[in-house]
């Protein structure tokens, strides 16, 4: 049998027509939301530090309107965020919808740069927890679809 994964994107669903119904509906859980703010977090750390490099190097800035996008739909997921009480746990209350919209709404170039960056976490989080956390290589595919 010869591999022909040459990328580890190769492992990653990004097309929802590759998905079973099943997959395709799958919930939408807790820990997949995490995994989302996260990643705009981290997003957004990155922009700000290339941001303050270039200011340093040339006194100019650079990508500015997309750290001011993803900071702008991680606070919007954010604020959805409920505090546990006595009879039910925190949770994040924003949609797959949601999460599209934060991932693929850019105007720009950004937007095939970013979603790309996901698709890329998402196959390194699987690949940490295989089989466990498979799903992950098809949130891609499930977060674009709903968007």
């Amino acid at each position: 049998m010869q591999n022909t994964i040459t990328d580890l994107l190769d492992l990653a669903v990004d097309n929802p027509a590759e998905l079973t119904a099943e997959q395709l509906n799958a919930e939408f859980t807790l820990e997949e939301k995490l995994f989302v703010v996260q990643f705009l977090a981290d997003t957004l750390h990155s922009l700000a530090t290339c941001n303050t490099e270039v200011f340093a190097e040339e006194q100019d800035f650079a990508r500015i309107t997309d750290s001011i996008e993803v900071a702008e739909h991680y606070v919007a997921l954010m604020s959805t965020a409920e505090y546990a009480d006595a009879d039910t746990p925190a949770t994040l209350n924003f949609t797959i919808q949601d999460a599209g919209a934060a991932l693929c709404s850019y105007d720009t170039e950004y937007r095939d740069c970013i979603t790309e960056q996901f698709t890329y976490a998402c196959v390194e989080q699987a690949y940490k927890t295989i089989p466990a956390k498979a799903n992950f290589l098809h949130l891609p595919a499930r977060i674009f679809n709903a968007y």
